[in-house]
């Protein structure tokens, strides 16, 4: 086999198509033979050439490098004083020469020799340092031209020079592919999470009810892409180049991304927090599937250059997110307070406020959420919202004195009877145009949640109350069946004067606590204010408390009844002991409450209904504004602009030792501040407003 391939090298190598090597300068033959080796083997020639054992220790390079052609002034000469030329490397690109040997080489030889053929050691090994025979046609540079064994190497080097470039140019297309495909489905996952975000921004569901191809109504998610494809060329190509599993379309992926998206703002908000003082709010809720949740807020003012709107140094606040419940004992619910924080990297040491609602679980003074918190949030203190505990006064004492729950219920059927039923408003209506009263003013929602409900509520009853026995009395005479007879169960009800005398005395209690609830849920709340009318709202309710109080009330009750033939002497009776609280027992009145059943002259009225409801408000409302928080607020409005309390020196203490700040600094501040400048400031004018 060796025999064949010779030959057939040496008849193309031999063709009549070559020229014969000129005599004066021999040239690079015209390799027209195929490589002897495969490319794995010349790769693996190529790589090998550098560690062959028979590679000389010269200063020449390997294959990756080009050929040593070191061009001097001057060559060292032998003893026949001969040196090398450098005129010798011309039209030779295969030759190299070594300093240190002193000897020349093949280039092609040594990288790529054949492995059938033995290339001329001189050129591969030894080195060739006979420069008399240098130019010789017989031996030197001429003869290894020619050589079989050098032509082979010659081709296995174009090959191998081919080959690279050849996979370079390959690399190359896949790598520019690949970045395109990168490229588009970034493209396309901008486009979805885009539609995700906005979806999810303006609080619109994602899914249908069903997103086969069959529906009419696949889901606003995928709708919403689909009329974009339209007018969009990339979101087209997502559902028609797509393949089934890569569309990123599906109800895992969007979970995923949405979740990915909240992960993200979870992180900006911490960068943003950038453990500046905080105030946290948690609140227990129920989602529409029944989980109980406890959602989780903080509030703080972002540094200047963290802040993404043109207004600085106000407060923001962000919802971080829920977290679900399975106990619900101030322990698990303290705990996960704490891991939900960490896991953010919401420095808790950073909290000065601890937000709840007035449960139990969370406000009880031994072992509540707040008190357990405490232990990592030393500078939090706990504030209750003042409408919720306003809120909470007002039911506790409605449990405490006696009818109260009966009205309430009353008030509340009231307005149902007449807003549920289109026939029995039409008769409400009606009632108003004979009586000339104001069609306008309807009946109010009474609501236990609902802080602005009570008075409201009790006011539109006083206003509309002819127009609502007129009806209820024409509906229980026109009709039949359960509307009529609950339209007489309720004309019975609100005719009694224990309905009309409670109905006057909250009206008046209540329209004095409403000023209070107003500001309270005041976007511009003031504590200073708000402590000012808790004091006065207080002593307004004590002022009441007295017979002359009482008789101007109840008279306009007696001249309202017979205005509305009212029969007036009747007699409430309770038909079971209302449960006294433990901590009404003590307080002193006139008489023990929820002890006598029947209500029927004045001083019965005065006794055990008015008394009773000025005692249980005064209570709850000293119980519930303890001086020790509002204390601390007023502090706190000190550094508040729109406060009556701003820059007040006096009272900067309490709040700067809460914070660990400096209070004499502080107030420094407040003296530079006040003083008025001797000319106008702008600056100072900036400051002060």
């Amino acid at each position: 086999m060796q025999s064949e391939k010779r030959v057939t090298l040496e008849y193309y190598f031999l063709s009549s198509n070559k020229k014969a090597p000129n005599d004066e300068q021999e040239t690079e033959p015209n390799i027209a033979i195929s490589s002897t080796l495969s490319t794995a083997e010349i790769q693996d020639l190529a790589c090998s050439s550098s560690l062959h054992s028979n590679q000389p220790s010269t200063d020449c390079v390997s294959c990756n490098d080009a050929p040593v052609q070191k061009k001097l002034a001057t060559y060292p000469a032998n003893q026949q004083n001969r040196s090398f030329q450098s005129t010798w490397f011309n039209d030779r690109i295969w030759l190299e020469y070594s300093v240190l040997n002193d000897a020349s080489y093949c280039y092609y030889c040594r990288h790529f020799p054949s492995n059938q053929l033995n290339a001329d050691d001189s050129f591969t090994t030894v080195g060739f340092n006979s420069w008399k025979k240098a130019l010789d046609k017989g031996s030197g540079f001429i003869k290894h031209a020619s050589s079989q064994a050098h032509i082979i190497a010659t081709k296995n080097y174009l090959t191998y020079k081919q080959q690279q470039g050849a996979n370079s140019n390959v690399l190359k297309q896949l790598d520019s592919c690949r970045a395109i495909q990168i490229r588009r489905n970034r493209d396309s996952m901008t486009k979805i999470c885009s539609t995700l975000r906005f979806l999810a921004r303006q609080m619109i569901g994602f899914r249908g009810h069903e997103e086969n191809e069959k529906s009419s109504n696949q889901g606003n998610f995928l709708e919403i892409l689909r009329w974009a494809s339209e007018t969009d060329p990339l979101i087209k190509s997502i559902f028609e180049d797509s393949t089934g599993n890569a569309s990123y379309l599906s109800h895992d992926i969007q979970n995923e991304l949405i979740h990915i998206m909240s992960n993200e703002i979870r992180e900006e908000i911490s960068f943003m927090l950038n453990n500046n003082k905080y105030a946290l709010m948690a609140d227990e809720c129920r989602d529409i599937s029944g989980t109980q949740q406890l959602s989780i807020v903080i509030r703080f003012v972002p540094n200047s250059n963290n802040s993404t709107t043109d207004k600085k140094h106000v407060v923001k606040e962000y919802f971080l997110g829920f977290i679900p419940l399975e106990k619900f004992d101030a322990t698990t619910l303290a705990n996960n307070i704490v891991e939900f924080l960490n896991h953010w990297k919401i420095p808790l040491e950073s909290c000065i406020c601890l937000c709840f609602d007035g449960a139990s679980v969370m406000s009880g003074c031994a072992a509540g959420v707040h008190v357990l918190l405490k232990k990592y949030m030393p500078k939090g203190i706990y504030i209750n919202c003042a409408v919720h505990r306003l809120n909470l006064a007002i039911n506790d004492t409605s449990k405490a004195v006696c009818y109260m729950s009966d009205y309430f219920s009353i008030a509340s059927q009231l307005y149902s009877f007449f807003t549920e039923s289109a026939v029995t408003n039409i008769y409400f209506n009606k009632a108003q145009i004979d009586l000339g009263l104001v069609q306008s003013s309807t009946l109010k929602l009474w609501a236990i949640t609902r802080w602005d409900s009570r008075w409201t509520a009790i006011n539109a009853v006083v206003n509309n109350f002819p127009a609502i026995l007129k009806a209820l009395s024409d509906i229980s005479e026109d009709g039949n069946g359960s509307r009529a007879t609950n339209a007489g169960g309720l004309l019975m009800h609100d005719q009694k004067s224990i309905f009309i005398v409670t109905s006057f005395i909250l009206h008046k209690f209540l329209g004095i606590i409403k000023v209070l609830r107003d500001h309270l849920k005041s976007s511009s709340f003031d504590y200073v204010r708000g402590e000012c009318l808790i004091t006065s709202v207080i002593q307004q309710l004590k002022d009441l408390r007295n017979d002359e109080s009482f008789n101007q009330i109840y008279e306009k009750v007696k001249e309202f009844c017979n205005s509305n033939d009212i029969d007036f002497v009747q007699q409430y009776r309770s038909y079971r002991t209302t449960a006294v609280p433990a901590r009404f027992q003590e307080f002193i009145i006139d008489s023990t409450i929820g002890q006598r059943e029947t209500l029927q002259t004045s001083t019965d009225y005065l006794n055990r209904l008015y008394f009773p409801l000025i005692d249980c408000m005064l209570v709850e409302l000293n119980d519930r504004f303890s001086s020790k928080t509002l204390s601390l607020m007023k502090s706190i409005s000190t550094v508040y602009p729109s406060s009556t309390n701003f820059l007040n020196t006096d009272a900067i203490d309490e709040f700067c030792c809460h914070i660990g700040g400096d209070s004499s600094a502080l107030k420094n501040e407040f003296f530079v501040i006040k003083a008025p400048p001797p000319q106008k400031n702008r600056f100072f004018e900036k400051i002060r407003n």
